[in-house]
């Protein structure tokens, strides 16, 4: 999913863990906040089970189904349950959402869910006929949904979404209250994963049909079928969840009250965490050697990729050579190290390590590291100089770099501009917008080069190379290759797994040979966080944390 640069290395997991893509599992013992008659009889204050968490930015869209962005499922994750939910350790497991089992046939072709007995925050049943009802929707081309292709492995979603079948050619079907039907065209390994993602989360018809395309857009424009609610929201300020109490799980959520505070600036966030007003903090470059031998301090690795992205529509970043010039120019290695300093690694190819390929070895490993010299100025120049003939220029125009509105996010561009100055000479000028600005000016190819992030949205390379295919709705670099996009797509029906991965190792080289993105780094996040929070879980994959089961403890003493 799309990523808010600093809120990325903001929001991180409260233990470390031992390996890429393991979850954590601890104790969940927490003290839920006593009553007034229990907290009188105590001779200690209880704990107050409020958690106090800096935010990075306007959650640009809380409709499930036209949602894109990381701010956004965070919040999503948070508020809605789906057929699944990655439990502690980061599985997926009968139970561990709305569908209390399932059924998948000897073809591994038909799941048939089992839903629990459960409601949604207005007292309604949750029923089969909500996520038929969600799923078709995300499917209608008139809703125009970004993330419509997570559901193109479900038989006759492709041809609805494209104008080509109907609603009820796609295969999900609620064959009664309780009971969801859904068929496949392949056997789909990330299936079960993908129902527990944004796009798949239900939806409750009558809610749509009272407030339409204002769904998500305030709390009371919402019902809630996950751990929390959305209490209150004052736009670009600050977000207020509290404990759902119509939720089917609900006791085992110790957080009566979760504090988001959209923060920017890294000097108010540093002075919001010293002085308590905040439980977490993602540590700044520069106050990095304050905080780095301090027993809060923590890093994490996570598969998030970042890169430049190009606008292949324009004039200018139409030509490949071009786009490689802009790439091989820069110093991944000193920006890592000098500007991020929080253990991220340059990356030099679009799946990061750690995504399991072929036999649950490591895809990086088998495609190789990387596919081209990192700070190859020679190169870049060359490159910059073959393009510029094949355009019939002499020099380039002026190149705007689009990028996020944040103190670190600035930081991080004016670095990239002065590398481009300094290799290639250059002059990039900056454009810093909005986290929700910036999205809007990528969907409309409003620039010539972003600094864009991308989290995996499910455990398999597929995540970060379908979005390239030709009129996908997250490829706002416009990129078009007819040989990439066929690979994808045998990939994605191709029961034969080593196969599969073969067909994605071709089109990972497709794609870094094009260079449509220029890859850039791939993500660590240094972090410190107060002992008193348990349970705080940060998946590798997914959304940035899952605060189920957070809770407080100690924090009085």
């Amino acid at each position: 999913m799309k990523r808010k640069n600093w809120l990325a290395l903001l929001l991180t997991l409260v233990l470390a863990l031992s390996a890429l893509l393991a979850g954590c599992s601890t104790n969940n013992n927490g003290t839920q906040s006593k009553s007034n008659s229990d907290t009188s009889k105590q001779t200690a204050k209880t704990d107050e089970q409020v958690l106090n968490l800096p935010f990075g930015d306007e959650p640009p869209n809380l409709d499930p189904q036209l949602a894109t962005d990381v701010l956004s499922f965070d919040i999503l994750n948070e508020v809605l349950d789906g057929l699944t939910r990655y439990d502690q350790n980061n599985q997926i497991k009968p139970g561990s959402g709305l569908a209390e089992s399932w059924d998948v046939s000897s073809d591994g072709l038909t799941y048939t869910f089992h839903l629990r007995d459960a409601k949604w925050s207005d007292g309604n049943p949750i029923t089969a006929q909500d996520f038929e009802y969600a799923w078709k929707r995300a499917l209608d081309p008139k809703l125009g949904s970004q993330y419509a292709y997570q559901l193109y492995y479900i038989k006759g979603a492709e041809e609805y979404n494209s104008g080509k079948g109907s609603a009820d050619d796609v295969a999900v079907k609620a064959l009664d209250d309780k009971t969801l039907q859904v068929t496949l065209k392949a056997p789909t390994p990330q299936f079960l994963g993908l129902t527990s993602f944004g796009t798949y989360l239900p939806l409750e018809k009558s809610v749509y049909e009272k407030y339409g395309d204002k769904v998500g857009s305030d709390p009371d424009k919402m019902v809630y079928s996950g751990p929390f609610i959305i209490k209150t929201w004052n736009h670009q300020q600050n977000i207020v969840l509290e404990k759902n109490p119509n939720y089917w799980d609900k006791d085992n959520v110790k957080l009566q009250t979760i504090n988001l505070q959209i923060m920017k600036d890294d000097n108010t966030i540093v002075q919001s965490y010293e002085t308590g007003a905040i439980d977490v903090m993602g540590v700044p470059s520069s106050y990095m050697d304050k905080y780095k031998n301090t027993p809060e301090f923590h890093t994490k690795a996570v598969a998030t990729s970042w890169y430049l992205q190009f606008n292949t529509k324009s004039p200018i970043f139409k030509n490949a050579n071009i786009r490689k010039a802009f790439t091989l120019a820069l110093n991944r290695q000193a920006f890592v190290d000098n500007v991020l300093k929080n253990g991220s690694i340059p990356a030099e190819s679009a799946v990061p390590p750690g995504i399991p390929g072929y036999n649950g070895e490591d895809f990086r490993k088998q495609a190789g590291e990387g596919y081209f010299k990192d700070n190859d100025v020679q190169a870049a120049k060359d490159y910059l100089q073959k393009g510029l003939q094949e355009l019939g220029l002499t020099k380039l125009p002026t190149i705007k770099f689009l990028g996020d509105d944040s103190t670190r996010a600035k930081q991080q561009d004016q670095a990239i501009q002065e590398m481009w100055k300094t290799n290639l000479g250059v002059n990039v000028e900056l454009d810093n917008v909005a986290f929700k600005v910036r999205l809007d000016m990528m969907d409309k190819g409003n620039y010539d080069i972003v600094f864009a992030g991308w989290g995996a949205d499910y455990n398999d390379p597929m995540t970060f190379l379908d979005m390239w295919q030709t009129g996908n709705g997250n490829n706002t670099a416009f990129y078009s290759n007819p040989e990439y996009d066929k690979l994808i797509d045998e990939a994605k029906v191709n029961g034969d797994l080593k196969q599969r991965n073969d067909q994605l190792i071709q089109a990972e080289k497709i794609l870094m040979n094009d260079m449509p993105i220029g890859p850039i780094f791939f993500q660590a996040r240094a972090y410190v966080l107060r002992p008193y929070v348990k349970n705080y879980l940060v998946p590798t994959f997914g959304p940035d944390w899952e605060l189920k089961w957070a809770y407080i403890e100690g924090k009085n003493k």
